[in-house]
């Protein structure tokens, strides 16, 4: 119930986005009749082109193109449509997911428009706004607190060995090898003497 909630949800945004676009209704005519389902565990999303490019409801059959989505990406996408096609796993009919990928990618939603018929334009370019805002700063904190972990993690209380001092070991490694082999062939040669 929830899934065909989703999907019928994702139809209606798409189908008005697509409205403005006439080159994405372009892009995807030509595969009519062929649906795509998307996997965000635990929901699944699926759609149908219909004639002209436009999205319908998806019949039960298989699907042409089976496209694995991170959940966590999904919240950006309405943002920024890059951000949900980076950890992409596509399968199924090749074409059909290039002219998918191409037109989700190039798609660019307008969240203020979306909101402005609910809450009005001020309203809704403020409370987009704070949401750009918000993913931004929430972004950088996760950042931060990732640089300041592994610094910890490495520097502070070493449980892990950082990609330089593997690398002067290593090296130093080597240079041990190099000198114990000259070593063995002058004591072979002392020997043979």
């Amino acid at each position: 119930m929830i899934d065909q909630f989703a999907s019928s949800a994702a139809i209606a945004v798409l189908n008005r986005m697509l409205t403005r676009e006439q080159w994405a209704r372009d892009k995807l005519a030509p595969f009519a009749g062929r649906s795509a389902r998307f996997d965000a565990p635990p929901f699944t999303l699926t759609l149908q082109v219909a004639d002209g490019g436009m999205f319908a409801a998806a019949d039960q059959g298989e699907p042409a193109v089976t496209i694995g989505v991170a959940l966590s990406s999904l919240p950006l996408a309405m943002l920024d449509p890059q951000a949900a096609m980076k950890d992409v796993r596509l399968s199924g009919d090749a074409e059909f997911a290039q002219a998918l990928a191409f037109v989700l990618q190039n798609l660019r939603p307008e969240p203020e428009e979306e909101l402005s018929r609910f809450i009005g334009d001020a309203a809704a370019q403020r409370l987009v706004g704070l949401m750009r805002a918000s993913a931004s700063q929430w972004k950088q904190i996760a950042d931060n607190m990732l640089d300041s972990t592994a610094h910890y993690v490495v520097k502070e209380n070493p449980m892990v060995v950082g990609s330089d001092d593997l690398e002067a070991f290593t090296q130093d490694v080597n240079r041990l090898r190099d000198a114990v082999a000259r070593a063995e062939t002058r004591i072979d040669r002392l020997v043979s003497i």
